[in-house]
Parts: C-alpha cells; structure tokens; sequence
C-alpha cells in the first residue's frame, strides 16, 4: 500500500476536511468525546492548517482519496508539561492492516524532530490500542482522565 499512498499535510489538501472530519467522528470522538461532532470535528481541523507550527494534521492518500490522518500538537489536553502530541490518528476502516497507521506516525516523527524534539506522547482512550503502539515501541509513562474516561499515557523516544 505505502507505494500507492501520498502523506500530505493538510494545509495542501484542505478540501478533505470534510471527509476527515467525519472519519475522525466515526473512528474516535463519537466514542469518547462529550458532546462531539462532525462540525466541531471540522472546526478544530481547520486550526490545524499550519506548516511551520502546531497543531497541524497530516493526511494519508489513496488515489487522491483520504484514507486516514493524524495530528501533532503541543498538547492533547492532558499534562501539558509534556509536548508535542501524536492525536487522533484515524485510518479508514477499509484500508486498516496496510501499516498505514505506521507510515503516518513516521511522517509526524519526523516533523517533530525537525522541531527540535526527540519524543512524542499520546494518549490512548481504548486500554487495547496501547497494545498496538507498544509493538511500534511506544512505553506506558502513565495514566490521566480526560472528559471522565480514564486514558493511557505513552512516549516514543526517537532520535
């Protein structure tokens, strides 16, 4: 799959906001997130049309079709001495199990370092999607709670 797919940040492809916007809803905030939607979705996606700063998003393509994203910012709303975030990665069902998932956490590892940072955090609401990111070399530092559900902390050191 990777030879047939294109990550590119969002800012060059804005007119998938929509679309990422309800995968985003359908793959995450629906689930765990009060009073989400694919508006609100919407709205927080546009505040990460940025290049050079945070937040941003990046967008996985198939054919020019958006088949997954996901994000890099200061903060996920937790332990906001910890930065920068790898949030709301989201691959469409159709095309899980292609490790594309994995292509879009190095296209933010990258990024990231680019910014001077050798670690990324996130936070996990489903305990089993830890499982997937310790393969991948992400650690458990922790736990927290955000919006009343309890979530997983992990990092990934990279240099």
């Amino acid at each position: 799959m990777k030879k047939d797919m294109q990550i590119k940040l969002l800012t060059d492809c804005p007119e998938h906001i929509p679309h990422l916007a309800q995968l985003w809803y359908d793959g995450i905030s629906k689930h765990w997130v009060p009073g989400a939607s694919v508006e609100r979705n919407r709205n927080k996606l546009v505040d990460h049309l940025n290049t050079e700063q945070l937040p941003m998003a990046f967008v996985a393509l198939h054919e020019e079709k958006p088949i997954g994203m996901v994000c890099l910012r200061k903060t996920d709303g937790i332990q906001p001495s910890l930065t920068p975030w790898l949030g709301s990665l989201v691959v469409d069902p159709n095309y899980r199990g292609r490790k594309i998932g994995e292509a879009l956490i190095d296209v933010v590892k990258v990024k990231a370092k680019s910014f001077g940072h050798e670690k990324l955090y996130l936070l996990a609401f489903d305990p089993t999607i830890s499982e997937w990111y310790g393969r991948l070399g992400w650690v458990v530092i922790g736990s927290d709670s955000l919006f009343e559900n309890d979530v997983t902390i992990m990092s990934l050191q990279f240099s």
